[in-house]
């Protein structure tokens, strides 16, 4: 099956659950159907917890179905068995589809001589270009790596999870982010990734770049004061993210503290079909529209305070 990478959650666990989540996890990884435990160690409610966990840290076990289990318990032992949505067959053919996209992408987009904030824009770029947002047709698939990397379909789930993947074969040490999301005026259920990148943790959601399209990089490497403005999520729970130079603005030096600063940024960029900047001040697109650029379209995002300008063909 596919390789294990870093384990946020697990550093969650108390050392009983730590050694549940491990038998399981070592269980699911032989495929098998039960598993024992020892009795006294695990709730049912603490059970349910470790498998979300699991499933977090772990993309590779998209198999299991985290909704159904059996768990009986006799004085002596405790017993959980598994239901898996597939056949070992078919997650094996999955788990291989899986293998030879991301050998795919690592012979194509990474080599040795790669930082890891380049490595990190690699991984990024390609989940833009190989996977589309799944609006209709949502399934059990469009939650995992499978509909992300196999099909090519997913919601935010499976690109946190794919996005999870990529970073555990580069070495990057990733965390699936649960919380909600708020777009425009609606609040849902949202994952998303922290990355921590050079010894800075920063929030990156690939899905909503995805939507935006190719190029966009307004979640990339956010503090968590930016990614709060359309995101929620437990503070107290997660490493914290302090604001950055990771950002793809400060590193492309496409932020703005005022008009004037903007009207410069402007000015150099004016040759580009297209270009995003990053305003460090309260703005509105009436009054962005005045601050110079070419004849064009724009699209705004007030939460992050970005625009995106596509120059008129």
């Amino acid at each position: 099956m596919l390789p294990h990478g870093s384990r946020f959650y697990f550093s969650k666990l108390s050392d009983g659950e730590k050694d549940i989540y491990n038998s399981i996890s070592d269980a699911l990884d032989r495929f098998e159907q039960t598993v024992s435990i020892r009795a006294g160690i695990g709730r049912l409610s603490d059970i349910q917890k470790i498998f979300e966990y699991i499933l977090l840290d772990n993309p590779g076990f998209f198999y299991l179905d985290k909704r159904r289990f059996e768990y009986s318990q006799s004085f002596m032992s405790a017993q959980i068995r598994f239901q898996y949505d597939y056949t070992r067959s078919e997650a094996e053919q999955f788990s291989s589809a899986i293998k030879e996209k991301i050998s795919a992408f690592m012979r194509g987009a990474i080599n040795r001589a790669m930082g890891h904030l380049e490595k990190q824009r690699a991984i990024h770029k390609y989940l833009q270009a190989a996977i589309k947002p799944e609006y209709e047709n949502i399934s059990r698939d469009s939650h995992s790596v499978v509909g992300a990397l196999v099909h090519g379909f997913c919601v935010c789930e499976g690109f946190a999870k794919a996005y999870k993947l990529l970073c555990d074969y580069v070495k990057l040490a990733a965390i699936v982010v649960t919380g909600e999301s708020d777009r425009d005026g609606k609040r849902e259920p949202h994952a998303w990734n922290i990355v921590r990148i050079n010894n800075i943790t920063a929030h990156n959601d690939i899905t909503w770049d995805a939507i935006a399209g190719i190029g966009s990089y307004t979640y990339f490497n956010l503090c968590d004061a930016e990614i709060s403005a359309d995101h929620s999520f437990e503070a107290g729970f997660f490493p914290v993210c302090v604001p950055n130079k990771i950002n793809y603005f400060y590193l492309n030096r496409l932020t703005a503290a005022n008009e004037a600063e903007a009207r410069r940024i402007i000015a150099a960029n004016a040759d580009k079909a297209g270009f995003s900047m990053k305003f460090l001040f309260p703005v509105e697109l009436e009054r962005i529209m005045g601050f110079g650029f070419p004849s064009g379209s724009f699209k705004f995002n007030d939460a992050q305070n970005v625009v995106t300008f596509m120059k008129t063909k």
